[in-house]
C-alpha cells in the first residue's frame, strides 16, 4: 500500500516539470529489498529523459526555482549543453522536498539514454535500467533498447557464472545485480550496504523472474531451482552484445585456446569492460554532483550514503558476532 502511494507522490511530483521524453523511479523507494523497514525515510531516485537537456533546466529554473541552491543555479545558466552532457551524460540534483517527500532527480537526453542502453559506454544509466523501475512516462524507443540492455545483462552474467552445474537463480539473480556495482567508488569507501545485492535480488525475485527467465531459451530451471545452461545458445548470443565489448572479446581470444582458457579470457574481458566503465563513471559523478546539486547538498549525500553503507557493515558484523556466540 505505502509503495502505491508513493507511486501517486512520484506521479504528481513530475506533472511539475517541463515535458519529458519519459521518467523512471528506481531504487528502494519503488522496489522493495529485503532488509529495508517501510519505516525508513527514503529519497526518491528519478531518470528524467528528454530531448534538450539545455532546455530542460532553463524552463525548469524558471517553473522551479526552488529545486536549485545558489551554486547549482549558476552552472545550469552558464554550462553548454555539451559541458552538461559529460561524466555519464547525467545531470543530478538531489534534496529536492516536495510534498513531504525527497527527490534526487537525474536528467539526461534520450540519445544519450539509448547509447548507453545499447553500447554500455557508461554503464550508469544500462546498468540502473536491468533492475525493477517504476515507469511515470514511457518512450516505446527506450523501452525496446532496455530489452536488448537486458538481454546483454543476462548474457553477461550467465558468462561470468562459469561452466558450473551448481549455478542456482538466485545466484544468477545476484550476479544480474552485482554489475552496476564493479568498479563503483562507493561500495570501495563502504558508502553502499555490503549486502545490497543480495537484498535488491531477493526483494526483486517476481521481476527478475518476468523479465529475465520468463523472455529466455539460455536457460532452464529445474524444481530445486538450479539452472541448466545451454551453451551452445549462450556461446552463439555474445555476438550479440555491445559492439565496444564484443569487439574486446574478439580481440582476446584466439582458435588456439581450450573451452576453459576461451571462457576464462571471455570472463576477464567482460569484468574488465564494466570495471572500467562504473569505476569511471562513478567517480565522475561524484565530482560533478558538486556542480548541480550544490556542495552542501553533495556533503549531506555523501555522509548520509557513508553513515547508511556503514551501519549495514557493522549490523552484518554484530549479527556474524552474535551467531558464533550462540554455537559456544
Amino acid at each position: 500500500m505505502k509503495n502505491l502511494n508513493i507511486r501517486d507522490n512520484i506521479i504528481r511530483f513530475v506533472d511539475t516539470i517541463p515535458e519529458t521524453v519519459s521518467v523512471k523511479a528506481y531504487g528502494s523507494s519503488v522496489a522493495y529489498q529485503s532488509g529495508y523497514t517501510d519505516n525508513e525515510k527514503k529519497q526518491i531516485d528519478l531518470v528524467v529523459v528528454v530531448d534538450n537537456i539545455k532546455e530542460f533546466y532553463r524552463q525548469n529554473m524558471e517553473k522551479n526555482r526552488y529545486m536549485y541552491k545558489l551554486v547549482p543555479s549558476i552552472y545550469f545558466r552558464l554550462a553548454s549543453s555539451l559541458e552538461l552532457k559529460k561524466h555519464a551524460s547525467i545531470c543530478y540534483t538531489s534534496h529536492i522536498r516536495y510534498d513531504g517527500d525527497f527527490y534526487k532527480m537525474g536528467v539526461v537526453e534520450k540519445s544519450d539514454v539509448l547509447d548507453d542502453l545499447l553500447n554500455w559506454k557508461t554503464f550508469f544509466i544500462a546498468g540502473r535500467f536491468q533492475k525493477e523501475m517504476f515507469t511515470v512516462i514511457s518512450d516505446s524507443e527506450i523501452e525496446n533498447a532496455n530489452e536488448i540492455n537486458k538481454r546483454n545483462a543476462l548474457v553477461a552474467s550467465l558468462l561470468l557464472l562459469g561452466d558450473s552445474n551448481e549455478v542456482t537463480l538466485d545466484m544468477l539473480y545476484e550476479k544480474l545485480c552485482s554489475l552496476s556495482y564493479l568498479g563503483d567508488a562507493r561500495k570501495a569507501l563502504k558508502a553502499e550496504d555490503p549486502d545490497k545485492v543480495k537484498k535488491i535480488a531477493r526483494g526483486s525475485k517476481d521481476f527478475f523472474n518476468r523479465e529475465y527467465k520468463d523472455k529466455t531459451d539460455l536457460f532452464s530451471v529445474r524444481e530445486d531451482e538450479y539452472i541448466d545452461i545451454d551453451y551452445d545458445k549462450l556461446f552463439f548470443a555474445i555476438q550479440y552484445l555491445p559492439v565496444p565489448l564484443y569487439n574486446d572479446i574478439l580481440y582476446s581470444i584466439n582458435s588456439y585456446m581450450s573451452g576453459e582458457e576461451r571462457l576464462s579470457t571471455i570472463q576477464s574481458v567482460i569484468s574488465n569492460y564494466i570495471t572500467a566503465a562504473v569505476k569511471s563513471s562513478s567517480l565522475q559523478q561524484t565530482v560533478k554532483g558538486v556542480l548541480t546539486t550544490g556542495p552542501k547538498n553533495s556533503v549531506l549525500y555523501a555522509v548520509e550514503k557513508l553513515k547508511k553503507g556503514r551501519k549495514k557493515s557493522e549490523d552484518k558484523v554484530l549479527t556474524k558476532t552474535n551467531k558464533n556466540l550462540m554455537h559456544i
